[in-house]
Order: C-alpha cells, then structure tokens, then sequence
C-alpha cells in the first residue's frame, strides 16, 4: 500500500512535487505501472516502458478503460472503482488487450490525510511465461495420470479391444483434439480398430488433389510430413482429413518399428504444433497397447502349446496302451507257444532255434515293458510319499534275484546296520531291482556285488558296486538318458533301464550317477533319497 500525503487544500504545488516523486520512482520499474484519479484518468505512469501503447494515446491524461482496455466505456465489473469505495487492495488476472499476454493486475489505493482514497496505482505484471509452465506442468501430470490409468488396466487384464478403444478416448481428452484413431493393415488395406471424431462410414472418394496437412511423426524426429495417403478403403485418406477440416496431426508406431501392428493418430482442426512431451505421451500410450498386444500373442502362444502338449500327451498314452496291450499281448502268446514248444521238441536243431526266439522274445518283452513304464512315468508329477525303512524292500529284491545270482556263483555283500526311514513311494522298488540286475547282469562268474548305505547328512547315498567290465567317463555323461546304451561285449539293453531309474530318483527328489570301483574292476551305481525325521 502507498501512503502520500495530500493536504486537503490540495496545494498544486505539493501535488505536483508528490507526482514529480513518483514519476522518478515509476521510471526504474519495467512493468507497466499507472496513477489514475477518481475521474478514472491516468495522471501519471510509466509509458516509455510501454511500446503496446502508442504515442498519441499517452498525450494528456487519457481515461484508463480506453488507453489500457481498448474500450470506448468504463468496464462493466471495474475493481478500480471497489477500490476507490473500500480502499482495499485488488489482485486478478487478465489476457492484457495491449499485447495478448497474461498479466497480473494489482491495484493499490493511494490515501490523502483524511484516510480517503484519492488515487489508485496500477501494476500489471507479465505473468505469461510463468503461466506457460504451469500449462505446461499440468499438461504433463494429466498425461502421466493417462498413461498410469491405461497401464493399470492393461495389468489388471482388461480386454484388449477395451483397452484399444480407452486408449483412443484418453489421448483425445487429455491433449484436447478432436479426433484419435488406430490404424493397422488387413489384407494390404487399412483398416480403423478404434477411433474418436471419426465417422463410421464415409462415402468420399480418394481424390488426387494437392492439400496442406501436416502432420508430425515421433520417428521423423519431428520434422513436418504429409503422412495419409488415398486409399480406397472407407478412410479415404487426405480427402477425408481435408472435408473434416483437419491441419494438424501426429502418428505413432504401435509396437515394432519393422513389423508394427499399427499407428496411432491424432488430429485437429486448430493450428498447432505438438511439443515432444505431447508425443511421447502418445508413444507412452501406444506403448502400453503394444505391451497388451506382446501378452495376447504370449496368452495364445502357450494356449497353443498347451494343446500341443495335451495332444502329445493323449498320443503318450495311446502309445502306451498300444504296447502293453496290442504288442505285449502277442509276444506273451508267442512265449507260451515256444516254452510249450521247447519241452516236447526232441530234434537239437530246432530246440536251438525255439530257444533263440524264446530268448528274442523275452528280450522284446523287456523292451516294451521298459517304454510303458517309462511313459507312464514321464506323465508323472507328483506322486505320495510315506515314511516308510527302505531296507526291507531292498531285501525283498535280492530274494526275488537270487535266482540269477546263483547261476552265476556271485557273492553279494550287504550288512545294514540300523532303520534307515526315508520319504518313499512304491515305486523305488524298482530302482533297486534295475540298479542289482545290472550289477548281475555285467558281473563275471564268481564275482561279487557290495551295497553299502551312507549316511550324508538330510539324505540316504545307496552305492552298489559289482566287478563287471566297468564304464569309460564319456559314456558316463548318457548313460542315465533314453535309448542310450553302451556296449558291454555281449550284452546289450534297451536303453531305457537306467533311464526309469533316474526319473523315479528324481521324483523322490534325489539324485543318480555311477563312479568307478576303487576296490578293483567294475563300476559303482549310486542314489539318494530323502531321510524322514
């Protein structure tokens, strides 16, 4: 607030060395600043800091309302007078009619020795750059609150073409045009998936006509480009831009530069250049569709795979019934046939050769037991385990092989000397039967065979150990893979053996290998299983 004094008598003289004061004082601020009286009329101001206001019109002391508003009359809501009858201060803002520019007004009263308001200064401060910003910032927050919105969606699996068609109503809104679409290709043409503004149909026909619509592209670095071209799809391109009275525009590429899935448009109607944040606001958005388009491919891509599997799966099992039922079938028949046959045949020629089919034979019944057990287990996942001392059953397999051990003179060594509770399934049995048979198998005649138990903290190692030919280190590595084998002299397996082994090992969560014998020739075949505490 600025006090002057004014004597009542209202002494020129003082009067004029109190303007005098103020003129100096006005001169050293950039702003326009104006003294106006109770007639309304500019007593004194700044003006040579002002070109908006031409010479002429600074003669005298004109009205305020002509000189700054440009009107032939007082304002009709004038806040200069409310100051003149309050004596408070006044702030506002204007768009100044002198030069198009935001201004804050602040009126200040100036008071004589009887408290009476006998003059009013006016400050009219360019605030335009600092409403710039501020658009600017706002318009940024608005495009950072549309892109989160669209992104939550997307993550929260809205549909896909929902979330086309928010995508084009959000960009409109936010940047304040009149129409957004996106455009992608079908059979060479192309073809609107979501618009706002655009017509539904249109009957225009292309037109070779020369036109001035500009539009800009993110990835033209921004420089200006006549992007439609005339097409003869519903979208007659720049004919139909030019009867909706669009000049302005910008494009984007939805997803990979190379292999796009479409272009997002935005056009209007006003002169307009759009800023780089506008843009990547844009791209931002056209972004989040492309990511909600990658996660539709990546949904139907592994529904596809799932079929797959569950056809391959159908097959598995197909297979499986074929071999124990259709193939195993038959070749128990023909081991009937050539047991019966081996009995009542007298002649040795023909005994040999029953007792080389009868061998063939067993060795294909092997075999296809082998792959159905192997499918069936391959199918499995989860499986029940019980707490459950593993000894008794491994027990109950070097009974059931006696037999074979016998034949061949083979001493077997094993000497448990506690319970060893494990987290088991019936299924380990056959590990232990595999694992003893091959040891007997690959044995020499008066060999031995040791099966030791180690105790490695959470887990039970088994090791059993034969005196056979023994394995290299590079067959080692497959050994444990399906239809991998090695060959042993004579013998040879189906390669599936070892497998089933490491598969029902690996259910149980442990682990399978084989090492050399330190006691000797032969090899050492091992596994874990879990303890149960």
């Amino acid at each position: 607030m600025v006090d002057i004094p004014i004597c009542e008598e209202k002494n020129d003289e003082l009067k004029d060395q109190q303007l005098n004061l103020l003129k100096k004082t006005l001169s050293s601020v950039q702003d326009l600043i104006v003294v106006i009286d109770r007639d309304l009329k500019i007593v004194t101001s700044n003006w040579k800091n002002c070109e908006s206001i031409p010479t002429n019109e600074k003669q005298g002391h004109p009205f305020c309302y002509s000189c700054l508003m440009k009107q032939s009359k007082p304002c009709e809501t004038c806040q200069l007078l409310e100051v003149f009858a309050t004596g408070t201060c006044r702030k506002f803002e204007i768009e100044d009619p002198l030069d198009n520019k935001t201004k804050l007004i602040e009126l200040s009263p100036v008071f004589d020795d009887n408290s009476n308001v006998v003059m009013v200064v006016r400050h009219a401060k360019d605030i335009s750059e600092r409403k710039a910003v501020e658009k600017v910032l706002q318009m940024r927050e608005k495009q950072h609150a549309a892109v989160a919105k669209l992104g939550q969606d997307g993550l929260a699996g809205v549909e896909l073409e929902t979330l086309i068609q928010e995508s084009v109503k959000l960009v409109a809104s936010t940047l304040d045009v009149e129409y957004c679409r996106i455009m992608k290709y079908e059979d060479s043409e192309p073809v609107m998936v979501a618009g706002v503004g655009w017509e539904e149909k249109s009957d225009n026909k292309p037109e070779n006509k020369k036109n001035e619509i500009v539009c800009y592209t993110l990835y033209s670095h921004e420089s200006a480009m006549v992007h439609e071209k005339n097409t003869n799809e519903r979208f007659s391109g720049l004919s139909l831009l030019n009867d909706h009275g669009i000049i302005s525009g910008m494009d984007v590429i939805i997803g990979n530069k190379d292999k796009p899935f479409g272009v997002m448009n935005v056009h209007t109607t006003q002169k307009r250049v759009f800023t780089n944040d506008d843009m990547h606001f844009v791209q931002s958005m056209a972004n989040v569709i492309a990511e909600a388009l990658g996660r539709k491919q990546a949904e139907e891509k592994l529904q596809k795979y799932t079929k797959e599997l569950e056809d391959a799966n159908y097959l598995k099992v197909l297979f499986t019934d074929v071999l124990t039922h259709d193939l195993l079938n038959p070749a128990n028949i023909i081991r009937g046939f050539t047991e019966e046959l081996t009995t009542i045949e007298e002649e040795e020629n023909k005994k040999k050769l029953l007792n080389k089919i009868h061998k063939n034979n067993e060795k294909m019944i092997y075999m296809i037991e082998s792959a159905s057990k192997f499918i069936k287990l391959e199918s499995i996942n989860d499986i029940r385990f019980e707490k459950q001392d593993f000894v008794p059953i491994l027990e109950k397999v070097i009974i059931n092989t006696g037999h074979e051990m016998g034949k061949k003179y083979i001493k077997l060594y094993f000497n448990p000397t506690k319970n060893y509770p494990s987290l088991i399934n019936p299924l380990i049995e056959e590990v232990f039967l595999n694992l003893l048979s091959n040891a007997i198998k690959y044995s020499p005649q008066e060999g031995k065979i040791v099966i030791n138990i180690l105790d490695i903290g959470d887990k039970w190692k088994i090791h059993i150990a034969d005196m056979g030919p023994g394995i290299s280190n590079e067959d080692k590595t497959m050994i444990f893979e399906r239809f991998k084998q090695v060959d042993k002299g004579s013998i040879k397996g189906s390669g599936l053996g070892l497998a089933i082994v490491k598969r029902i090992v690996e259910l149980h969560g442990g682990e399978v290998g084989v090492d050399n014998n330190t006691d000797g020739k032969g090899s050492i075949f091992w596994f874990t299983l879990k303890k149960a505490f």
